[in-house]
């Protein structure tokens, strides 16, 4: 089996409203002290046009924050929260897991996905009690199989799919290859844009057995 994720639709647990600390800084001050006239010709000479460059890599194919200054170090909380999700989405897309999930995705898929450590502070700069790490989904695959799905939108003249209903029904009425997606677990679609992250049965389990809490997923269906 395989399942989908659902973007959280609101702020709570697994999409906590915030924003990250000194990384729009760390990125300016790299461009305007590091990097070379030619460099910044290639961005307009405008330090956000690199920052939204670098904030993309977050969610496409390639992705890799190589460099210190590109990966967000600390996401402060604009309301202090109790509890999180052990799989988090933040600002511009980027996810971050706690440590017992990035320990589960290591042990099924060591060295595929981009991990670094990542602070979650309170609104007022307290530490949240669970280590977190920012990730960077380095898996892309392409197995949707339009032919034996409904209920979706999107066509392959438009390198484009995605399901119309978010919902169990929607999702089960998406069709997957079994043979393409037959030793990955956590994945992102090349064309599939909603579910766009993917993982196996495998991982699903572990994740339930562990009681670690994730957003919302539901099956597809593999052929």
């Amino acid at each position: 089996m395989v399942w989908g994720l659902v973007d959280p639709g609101n702020f709570g647990d697994f999409f906590p409203y915030g924003d990250y600390v000194g990384w729009e800084e760390g990125v300016k001050r790299h461009f305007d002290e590091e990097m070379s006239a030619e460099q910044r010709t290639a961005f307009d000479n405008w330090d956000v046009n690199y920052r939204e460059t670098v904030s993309r890599r977050f969610t496409e194919d390639g992705g890799d924050l190589s460099q210190p200054h590109q990966r967000p170090s600390e996401f402060r909380l604009d309301e202090s929260r109790k509890s999180l999700g052990s799989l988090l989405l933040l600002t511009n897309r980027l996810l971050a897991v706690d440590a017992k999930l990035h320990e589960l995705i290591e042990s099924l898929e060591p060295g595929v996905h981009q991990f670094w450590p990542m602070r979650i502070t309170q609104k007022k700069g307290e530490e949240y009690p669970v280590r977190y790490f920012g990730m960077i989904i380095r898996r892309f695959i392409d197995s949707f199989v339009p032919a034996q799905s409904v209920g979706y939108e999107g066509s392959d003249e438009a390198n484009f799919f995605s399901t119309i209903s978010p919902t169990k029904k929607g999702y089960g009425d998406l069709a997957v290859s079994k043979d393409v997606v037959a030793g990955s677990h956590l994945w992102r679609e090349r064309r599939l844009k909603r579910p766009n992250i993917l993982f196996s049965d495998e991982l699903q389990a572990k994740i339930a057995s562990q009681g670690l809490r994730i957003p919302k997923h539901h099956q597809l269906k593999v052929v």
